[in-house]
């Protein structure tokens, strides 16, 4: 049995680190106590390697936009259900949903809010599993919309009249805050998601509440207006984005505020048979539409985080994250690049650190996958071979 203080070294035929950086060809990594401690181009003499010089070493995956107490399912019946769900009921659906992410090779997830606060009991109460051996969950509890407005489903109504009391009494609990503040997208209409949920005003002083207590603040926001005031009063990631135009990612650009763009669950809603012909159409040009806003948000320099929205219609935890890879590699990425929204990119936007990446200090947790870099994302399919500081997991 390898002891902790002993180094493993591990031969690599390509590493993809997720900083953005071109794949390595056969690179050696040194492992001790879990982290990284070398990585180079030889190996010492008569050292023992584990030869993986067949595949693709990237680090493991995370997803910036999960609901865990939500399932994907198609059926209407079932998805009417989740919003009658008794907190055990949530408990469980998250600690299966939880299992499918690990499955699938993410280690860590920020969950976007329930009407249970069911992500977040449960990350209090019912994470028995050491982090080292457990996908990580950032929550939000609540997320925090308008009365009378979209959002129902995920939180609770904001009253302007009590809105720092019942902030306030949240912050010691949360990771982040989740504030929506437009509505869906919609299918009936190419280009509609309605009129911005707070004001300027009530977005500063949310947000400067959320920051004085030290937690970033994700936005659910689509259309040109509601995405421009919560870029201005301060949040640190937009989520969806659809149709907010390239003012806005160029405000991104300039504030460095991350974008989460969640293209699989328009994606899935072109290919469902209970929709209209007319609503897939809608559908695919909204995704055709985002696909060209993510180009342009990378000619501009946009920090861009991996999130899928699972939990969504049609959109199931774990292997969705697989999916939404192959759309940005649809929008111009290269693998590399797509590799680090889904890695170094949402962990700092989770303040992960020494995780998502595969570099001396960090810790050795990645995935093999045997490809080469240019078929990696399609043959990043299903439960994959995942490594947790450089130990095989069964």
């Amino acid at each position: 049995m390898m002891l902790e203080h002993q180094t493993k070294w591990i031969r690599a035929g390509w590493l993809i680190d997720g900083s953005g950086a071109p794949a390595a060809r056969n690179t050696f990594i040194a492992i001790k106590g879990g982290v990284i401690a070398q990585i180079g181009s030889t190996l010492p003499p008569e050292t023992p390697c584990e030869d993986l010089s067949q595949a693709t070493i990237i680090p493991a995956l995370m997803d910036a936009h999960v609901h865990l107490a939500f399932s994907g399912s198609m059926d209407g019946r079932i998805r009417t259900a989740q919003l009658k769900q008794t907190p055990e009921e949530a408990a469980e659906a998250v600690r299966r949903h939880l299992a499918d992410q690990w499955r699938h090779g993410v280690v860590a997830v920020r969950d976007g809010g329930d009407n249970l606060v069911a992500a977040l009991q449960y990350k209090r109460c019912c994470l028995d599993q050491p982090l080292n051996t457990a996908t990580i969950v950032k929550a939000c509890g609540y997320a925090w919309y308008a009365e009378g407005r979209y959002g129902r489903m995920l939180g609770r109504a904001l009253s302007p009249e009590t809105a720092d009391e019942m902030l306030t009494a949240q912050m010691e609990v949360i990771d982040h805050l989740k504030v929506i503040q437009s509505g869906l997208t919609s299918i009936d209409r190419f280009g509609q998601a309605g009129p911005p949920q707070f004001s300027s005003d009530a977005l500063c002083a949310i947000f400067s509440l959320a920051h004085r207590a030290g937690r970033p603040v994700m936005v659910h926001a689509n259309g040109e207006k509601p995405v421009r005031l919560a870029i201005e009063a301060g949040c640190d990631s937009i989520e969806h984005g659809y149709f907010m135009g390239e003012d806005n990612l160029r405000r991104m650009a300039d504030r460095t505020v991350c974008w989460v763009p969640t293209v699989v669950p328009m994606a899935v809603l072109g290919e469902v048979e209970n929709l209209t012909i007319a609503q897939r159409d809608v559908a695919r040009r909204t995704v055709d539409h985002q696909l060209n806003q993510i180009r342009k948000a990378l000619g501009m320099g946009v920090i861009i985080a991996l999130g899928t929205d699972a939990g969504g219609q049609g959109v199931d935890h774990g292997a969705a994250v697989q999916t939404e890879l192959s759309l940005l590699l649809s929008a111009g990425m290269n693998v590399e690049q797509a590799v680090q929204c889904a890695t170094s990119n949402v962990a700092r936007l989770l303040r992960l650190v020494g995780r998502g990446e595969l570099s001396p200090g960090c810790r050795a947790d990645f995935l093999v996958v045997d490809s080469r870099p240019d078929d990696l994302i399609g043959n990043l399919v299903g439960e994959q071979p995942l490594w947790v500081s450089g130990k095989r997991q069964s």
